[in-house]
């Protein structure tokens, strides 16, 4: 089976269309470009009536899916560091699952393909939230139809999620049938593009469930190499791990990964300097200072005007008592994007004990910018008590 786009929607975010499934180097669009978390999704909730996973959860590990839903005698192949578990049921519709462990044997995503497709006549709910999404791709299916002169099924890729993951649905259009659905790929959202449905060993198995293929040969296939395809693996790894997308947050397996993922190389130096700036999060994290600045250093040597990093770095600065160096840093950081707020924030902390009416008129700036952000709520709480408290001491 080929795969032909036939319309593809790009976006900034989530909430508009869909990431380029096809090309990893737009897993740098999932990067933040602040010390902070990722922001939550804006997408439709994923509320759905067909339950695709049972028992299995997105985090467990798999000592704890074996002692649960994890059959046994499913066949199990490597993943890049990880596993990747294949396994079958014929009814009441077949279908076959893949399920992905990373490293630390933690299911990051599972790909459910129901090679006859499976009518959602039944599934009110899911077929709501799927009206409420914007297609995030629609293309055709190439198999045996062509070879006899008819028009192929389309399609359509349909994107949605809650706060960690992505939901994707594909669902296939038969001229004079109702639409079926023939893949759901539920993912922690940093494996997003290393869990790419549209690969042809998915593909494959719509057209022929009865020999699907052994392996998933992701990253020669699409990625470039195997070392990229390891290198984009681990920094997902450390994605999840310093931003707790399973519930806590584990700085050290955090620092592992991004150190193998810049060990392995990645395919474009806007992901490696990112890697190293999270290297730098992660040593922060944990108080080790001198060995974040170390390597917030050597994130801006490949990337020297990102504003992202230039503001965590002033962080550390400041942590570490630098304060007019953090102040130059911060303010580097603003003159490429005047309106970070965050920076804008740090800036005036920064000020406060050198020059308290400057960090006045810098938070007053920062609530100018904040004003509309939902998610720089509590430090808008903050810069109001901050500025009456340095008004005060301006009045005495």
């Amino acid at each position: 089976m080929i795969l032909r786009n036939i319309q593809y929607n790009h976006r900034p975010h989530k909430n508009t269309a869909t990431t380029n499934f096809l090309k990893a180097f737009l897993l740098f669009g999932l990067l933040t470009h602040c010390a902070g978390s990722p922001p939550p999704s804006p997408l439709p909730p994923s509320e759905s009536d067909l339950d695709l996973l049972g028992k299995t959860a997105l985090c467990q590990t798999k000592a704890e899916a074996q002692t649960s839903w994890l059959k046994t005698g499913g066949k199990e192949f490597p993943w890049g560091g990880g596993k990747e578990v294949f396994q079958e049921v014929t009814s009441p519709n077949k279908q076959g699952q893949w399920f992905m462990f990373n490293e630390d044997q933690t299911l990051v995503g599972v790909i459910t393909v129901f090679p006859h497709g499976l009518s959602l006549d039944s599934y009110p709910k899911l077929r709501h939230t799927l009206s409420q999404l914007p297609p995030a791709r629609e293309f055709f299916f190439h198999s045996s139809q062509i070879l006899k002169g008819e028009a192929p099924d389309s399609g359509t890729l349909y994107r949605t999620g809650e706060a960690t993951t992505t939901h994707q649905y594909f669902i296939r259009h038969t001229p004079g049938q109702n639409d079926q659905l023939v893949m759901a790929v539920f993912v922690l959202d940093p494996y997003e593009t290393l869990l790419d449905g549209s690969h042809q060993k998915f593909l494959s198995y719509i057209d022929d469930p009865d020999s699907p293929r052994q392996d998933l040969k992701v990253a020669s296939g699409q990625l470039g190499s195997e070392k990229d395809f390891l290198g984009l693996q681990q920094f997902a790894r450390g994605e999840i791990s310093l931003f707790a997308s399973c519930g806590n947050k584990h700085a050290d397996t955090a620092l592992d990964a991004y150190q193998k993922s810049i060990q392995h190389g990645l395919p474009d130096k806007k992901q490696l300097a990112e890697a190293h700036h999270r290297l730098g999060l992660a040593f922060r994290s944990m108080g080790r200072l001198p060995e974040a600045k170390t390597a917030l250093q050597q994130a801006l040597g490949i990337q020297p005007h990102s504003a992202g990093i230039l503001n965590s770095y002033g962080s550390v600065l400041a942590q570490l008592g630098e304060l007019p160096k953090a102040i130059e840093t911060y303010e580097q950081a603003l003159a490429l994007q005047p309106d970070y707020a965050q920076a804008r924030f740090n800036l005036a902390e920064a000020y406060e004990s050198l020059n308290p009416k400057r960090a006045i008129q810098e938070y007053e700036t920062f609530l100018i910018l904040a004003e509309d952000k939902p998610e720089e709520s509590t430090k808008v709480d903050l810069a109001k008590g901050k500025i009456k408290t340095l008004q005060g001491g301006a009045n005495r």
